[in-house]
């Protein structure tokens, strides 16, 4: 049979966090690779069940296969990717093979020397050899399409099961409820594996699979189908008792927040509003920007102008409470993510010269959430010079507050960690719309009041060019969406992640030396994969079938 060790996998992560938000007299399981789901037949069982797709995508779900020392899930290892291959902060562990992963090619100083990277052949040599079964939890290309799919296959049950309940009142309402939840979910799971993987499948029947992998350019339309579903569903609903009571079940008491702090769910609309911006952000983020023509920018426009367009729109995060459902080993929504794993000095992940580099000094972000080291980082652990800082992230609880947004907070419930697009994120995907047709003063507007809604006390004045513009985009882009995820997509589609002899990297970087001096003008070249090979755990057990999409990214 194909795939039996990840199909069983799926099985058993999704019936255990299923029997975690369940009572016990609820339960009828016997045999945990052969569960019985009739439990799903009552609204207390599949509310649960929906309840239990945080755990299952992003919670600290104890999956032994992804163990790799530094914990487990979705905000910690894979946003932990997804920032220091953007290059907002480096990891020079390694575990998850993080010392490979966000290890540049070579660094060009100021002088003109050439420092290569001092450990292994290169990224794209090191990230495949160690895509094997043989490497376990090593192996990069595995956590984001485990839990991915773990996510999706949930969806899958939920969806062949609901109609099948037994609900009280309004039984049309919840059940569809449920199904655009599922939907969404769905939309979520193959927009990841489509921005992230050079091919993928679809699996829309539980616990089944199949060797018919697709290009990632066919997952993102999947994913844009799945969230057009759960948008129809929407439309023809509103928010009452039935609506409002299945998603005060569903979405824990601690994620049911704005990012101001304030208690809310979703209503139909806003909930639409989260599925435009992320269709927005699958667009822009798989095109490269030399290929934004006048018609992908205006397709662009439509989505985010239908986005999350205000500040007090709800939108799909996690607040730092210390102890809640998601918990098992490591208090994950506290401090076990990418921001807790920042900040502090010598923590798990560093703060990258690079970042620090692109905030203007007088920015009031930058002085409310990073300040100079007693001792800088230089070379750490040797594996490369990109690996030192001077800077680390500070914590709100012992520092000042401007008044600026505040990433890192100790203190339980302050932190918000973003698991779909914001309102920066869509307001600022306008802005680049904007000043990419023609429209520039409109577009740098558009920017200065994501500053001014996070604090950050500068603006770009009117008259800028459009060369000039773009860098404020870019700039601001790496500023205000920090931790949330996006910053590898924004590398690959301006093309740094290529080779330098392609014209990818990036000039005029910030770096240490090997003697901490600071180099001011160097090139770095990141000669990064751009979509990463689909996992061998998956290939070993699900060969490719008679006409699918390559499964190895040949660059």
């Amino acid at each position: 049979m194909k795939m039996k060790i990840f199909k069983t996998q799926i099985l058993i992560a999704s019936l255990l966090v299923f029997m975690g938000s369940c009572k016990k007299a609820d339960l009828d399981v016997t045999n945990l690779n052969n569960p019985s789901y009739s439990v799903l037949q009552s609204e207390s069982g599949i509310l649960s069940f929906a309840s239990g797709f945080y755990k299952i995508g992003f919670g600290d779900q104890s999956v032994a296969s992804l163990d790799d020392g530094l914990g487990f899930g979705m905000l910690t290892i894979v946003y932990g990717f997804h920032e220091s291959m953007g290059d907002n902060i480096y990891i020079p562990w390694g575990n998850n093979n993080y010392k490979f992963a966000d290890n540049p090619q070579w660094v060009k100083l100021d002088n003109g020397d050439t420092v290569f990277n001092p450990i292994g052949a290169g990224q794209k040599f090191e990230m495949k050899l160690r895509n094997s079964r043989a490497y376990g939890a090593t192996n990069a290309f595995l956590p984001e399409w485990t839990y991915m799919y773990f996510l999706n296959n949930s969806a899958n049950v939920l969806l062949s099961k609901v109609d099948g309940t037994t609900f009280a009142g309004d039984a049309d309402t919840k059940k569809k409820v449920l199904k655009a939840w599922s939907y969404w979910w769905k939309g979520y799971a193959y927009s990841r594996i489509g921005s992230m993987y050079i091919a993928g499948l679809k699996i829309d029947e539980p616990n089944a699979t199949n060797g018919t992998y697709l290009t990632n350019a066919e997952l993102i339309t999947e994913a844009n189908a799945n969230f057009d579903k759960a948008k129809t569903i929407l439309a023809g609903l509103t928010s009452g008792a039935a609506f409002d009571a299945v998603l005060t079940s569903i979405i824990p008491d601690y994620m049911r927040v704005l990012p101001s702090g304030t208690t809310a769910i979703p209503t139909p609309a806003s909930w639409i509003k989260n599925i435009n911006s992320m269709k927005a952000r699958n667009l822009l983020a798989n095109t490269p920007l030399s290929a934004m023509n006048a018609a992908k920018w205006a397709e662009l426009r439509t989505l985010v102008d239908a986005g999350v367009t205000s500040a007090s729109d709800y939108v799909f995060l996690m607040r730092n409470y210390k102890d809640n459902a998601l918990s098992f080993t490591n208090n994950f929504a506290y401090d076990g993510s990418v921001i807790g794993y920042t900040a502090g000095e010598g923590n798990t992940y560093f703060v990258s010269e690079r970042l620090i580099q692109d905030f203007d000094p007088t920015d009031k972000r930058f002085l409310n959430n990073f300040d100079l080291m007693t001792t800088p980082e230089v070379n750490r652990r040797g594996r490369g010079i990109t690996f030192g800082t001077r800077y680390y992230l500070t914590d709100a609880l012992y520092s000042s507050n401007n008044g600026a947004i505040k990433h890192y907070n100790s203190t339980p419930g302050t932190v918000n960690f973003y698991l779909s697009a914001s309102y920066e994120e869509n307001q600022l995907m306008k802005a680049e719309a904007l000043i990419n047709t023609s429209q520039i003063d409109d577009g740098i507007a558009i920017l200065n009041a994501v500053r001014a809604h996070q604090g950050a006390g500068i603006s770009s004045p009117n008259g800028l060019t459009l060369d000039q513009a773009k860098e404020q985009i870019r700039k601001e882009r790496r500023c205000a969406l920090v931790f949330r995820g996006v910053a590898f997509y924004d590398l690959r589609r301006i093309g740094a992640l290529a080779d330098a002899s392609l014209g990818g990297g990036r000039k005029g970087a910030v770096v240490l030396d090997g003697k901490g001096v600071v180099q001011n003008n160097a090139t770095v070249n990141y000669n990064y994969l751009t979509y990463w090979d689909v996992p061998q755990n998956e290939l070993d057990f699900n060969a490719p079938a008679s006409g699918s999409a390559p499964v190895k990214n040949p660059n």
